[in-house]
Formats: C-alpha cells, sequence, structure tokens
C-alpha cells in the first residue's frame, strides 16, 4: 500500500499540472462551452481533490473521501460522454483524447476505493 500511495502522489501532481494546462488551453480553445467545461472546471476541481486525499495527513476522513471518488468519478463519467460525443460527430476534436484524461481519475477511484474498505 506504501508504494500504491506514493504512485498516487506522483499521478494526482501530474493530474493536476495536465488540468492546469488544459485549463489555461481550455480558455482560449475554440468550440462550445459544453466542450471546455470538462477541461476548464471538472478536470482541475478533480485534480485537486484526488491531490488533497493522496497528501493529507491519515486518517483521511470519511466525507473527504466519497467527496473524492465523487468528483473522480464526474470527471470520468464527463470525458466518457464527451468521447462518444465527438465520435457521434456533435463536438470537434479527438475522441480517444479525453479518455487519456480519465486515466489518472479512474487510477484514483481505485484509490480512493481501497482507502475506504481499508480497516
Amino acid at each position: 500500500m506504501k508504494f500504491f500511495h506514493r504512485l498516487i502522489v506522483i499521478l494526482a501532481a501530474v493530474q493536476l499540472l495536465l488540468a492546469g494546462i488544459g485549463l489555461l488551453g481550455g480558455l482560449f480553445a475554440d468550440g462550445g462551452l459544453w466542450e471546455r467545461i470538462p477541461i476548464v472546471v471538472v478536470h482541475p476541481i478533480a485534480a485537486v481533490a484526488l491531490l488533497v486525499v493522496a497528501v493529507k495527513p491519515k486518517p483521511v476522513s470519511k466525507r473527504l473521501k466519497d467527496l473524492a471518488a465523487t468528483l473522480l468519478l464526474v470527471n470520468i463519467a464527463v470525458d466518457i460522454a464527451l468521447a462518444v460525443l465527438i465520435g457521434a460527430g456533435v463536438a470537434r476534436g479527438d475522441w480517444w483524447l479525453p479518455l487519456i484524461f480519465s486515466a489518472i481519475p479512474a487510477v484514483g477511484v481505485l484509490y480512493v476505493w481501497m482507502l475506504r474498505t481499508k480497516k
């Protein structure tokens, strides 16, 4: 678990960096409002939540774990929905790109789930 914790801290920092870069790029990107909401709003909030859970001194409260898991799951769901919209031709872009942005949150959900079920 210690190795996984260290890995999550690194991945959470990388996710926050990617979310920050995406936030800056998303503010200037072409496209509609709905195409930019995941990059400008959802990714940064979920990245901060994952980083807080990863670096907060233990024990992490149940409420914080639940909040982080919810935000990460919302991040993944929004990315999947955006990939489907891009694949259907409703939105512009590469359909696989939102799925890449949901890889670290998916690992984060597993980590939070392990924290939640750990006795």
